[in-house]
């Protein structure tokens, strides 16, 4: 795994934290392909998603019920040619007092320095290595 592979990914939940949308999805490639895994997708969202415009989708379903919407990554993990992120996410809803904390594990291909491919939503990083490796 490279460095530039981790800066990237670190660069993409710095644009997610504060909500630079536009910005965020310039790091994925055009054709990325994006694919939930033990969490289910959105109601109206397929189980995998193509393009910028099918990650713009999702992120939108996501974001709108809450006032607060973001992520810590508590470590990237090896598995060439992916990087696991072992992610906390915390959210808000809107008219809310307490907020909300899961954590998952996403699995990111990187390829000419975007994100080409995403594996999203395992239940720990053991099943995302497992998954990624059964990729390869």
């Amino acid at each position: 795994m490279s460095s530039n592979d981790v800066q990237l990914l670190r660069r993409c939940a710095e644009l997610l934290n504060v909500g630079d949308w536009d910005a965020l999805f310039e790091l994925y490639d055009p054709d990325v392909e994006v694919e939930f895994r033990d969490v289910e997708p959105p109601p109206e969202i397929p189980g995998v998603l193509h393009g910028r415009e099918g990650v713009r989708s999702v992120v939108a379903h996501w974001t709108a019920p809450y006032d607060e919407f973001g992520a810590e990554v508590l470590d990237y993990i090896d598995a060439a040619p992916w990087v696991v992120c072992d992610t906390r996410w915390y959210l808000k809803s809107k008219g809310s007092d307490p907020p909300v904390e899961v954590r998952f594990a996403d699995a990111y291909e990187v390829k000419r320095g975007m994100i080409r491919r995403a594996l999203i939503g395992f239940r720990d990083v053991e099943t995302a290595l497992g998954a990624v490796q059964a990729a390869a």
